[in-house]
């Protein structure tokens, strides 16, 4: 997730009371007032060493921390922008309050800085502020899916599964739709932590433009590589336990659809996420997946490089204490 978005992103213009021509470079510390008696600039809030926590969803489906950024400021202010710590632009204040609000995604700390630009672009204030973020600490897995604004059923009781729910679809904004139907999902039954990774996987699929997305099933009360349980030479299958989905394609905005079975070039050396690609469609499906897997929305990825009994699909799944896809991940993956 990017460290900050801006919601608002308008201009402004500050007459200059009873001053003409004014201007000055004024630069200062942290929540402080800089003024020359020409031109003043004080952020009014956040107010410095102020904490938030990541309990709202973001723009792209993210859980982040929403605070408003405003403004006093006098003099021939054309313009007040908001920085990060790097410099980056994240937009403009509001030209009615002087206000704007603002999306951070990461914990820890964060300093803004509001800059103050006359008519030529030139920088004339700046006034910053450090505050801090905090990951949320939901009480289970419900309060969890709530965060995310998922609304969802509680059961029905299906073997193996120790937390049902059926969340109906959109599933934070992503339409999902069983691989060989027409139309989208309405409900997908599924253990509440699944539901809560294809929540934090949305967010992910939006950033790619990806609207839809096709699978072959969850719940499958089954043994891995076929049977039933409890006998099971090679172990229980995460789809008995509804923490595993098997993703078949997706389509983006354009209505192109990126088919596993179709455009997923296998790699021969194995090294899935290093491998080179051979298509834009190929090569969007291993980013994809490979962004999911280092963001550790999912503990376990097959791909068709596995075997061939996932040719046609990416199987992800929950797997307590695992950490794989195919045999590794590159050198400087998570």
């Amino acid at each position: 997730m990017g460290e900050m978005s801006t919601i608002v992103r308008l201009g402004l213009v500050i007459a200059c009371a009873g001053i003409l021509g004014c201007s000055g470079q004024i630069t200062g510390g942290e929540g402080g007032n800089q003024d020359t008696g020409e031109v003043s600039l004080h952020i009014v809030s956040p107010a410095n060493g102020a904490t938030f926590v990541r309990d709202s969803v973001g723009h792209w489906g993210e859980l982040v921390a929403a605070l408003n950024v405003q403004a006093d400021a006098t003099g021939s202010i054309v313009e007040l922008r908001v920085e990060n710590a790097a410099g980056d632009d994240l937009g403009a204040l509001s030209a009615d309050d002087l206000s704007a609000t603002i999306e951070l995604g990461t914990d820890g700390g964060h300093t803004l800085t509001v800059v103050a630009l006359d008519s030529e672009g030139n920088t004339i204030a700046t006034d910053s502020v450090t505050v801090t973020v905090a990951a949320p600490e939901p009480d289970g897995c419900h309060e969890w899916l709530d965060l995310y604004n998922l609304t969802y059923d509680l059961g029905p009781d299906r073997q193996g599964v120790a937390d049902p729910v059926t969340v109906t679809t959109p599933i934070n904004g992503m339409v999902h739709r069983y691989v060989s139907n027409d139309t989208p999902r309405e409900t997908f039954f599924m253990d509440c932590s699944l539901a809560l990774s294809l929540a934090r996987a949305a967010s992910h699929f939006r950033r790619h433009d990806i609207v839809e997305v096709a699978d072959i099933g969850v719940y499958n009360y089954r043994c891995i590589g076929g049977g039933t349980p409890p006998d099971c030479p090679n172990g229980i299958s995460q789809h008995a336990y509804a923490k595993a989905i098997d993703l078949a394609g997706f389509t983006d905005k354009n209505g192109e659809f990126y088919s596993v079975n179709d455009d997923w070039v296998i790699d021969p050396d194995g090294n899935t996420c290093s491998a080179a690609t051979e298509n834009d469609k190929d090569a969007f499906l291993h980013q994809l997946i490979c962004e999911l897997k280092a963001d550790r929305v999912w503990n376990i990825v097959l791909t068709p490089n596995y075997n061939d009994a996932h040719r046609n699909h990416f199987h992800v799944d929950l797997t307590p204490g695992s950490d794989f896809i195919r045999y590794e991940l590159p050198s400087d993956g998570s």
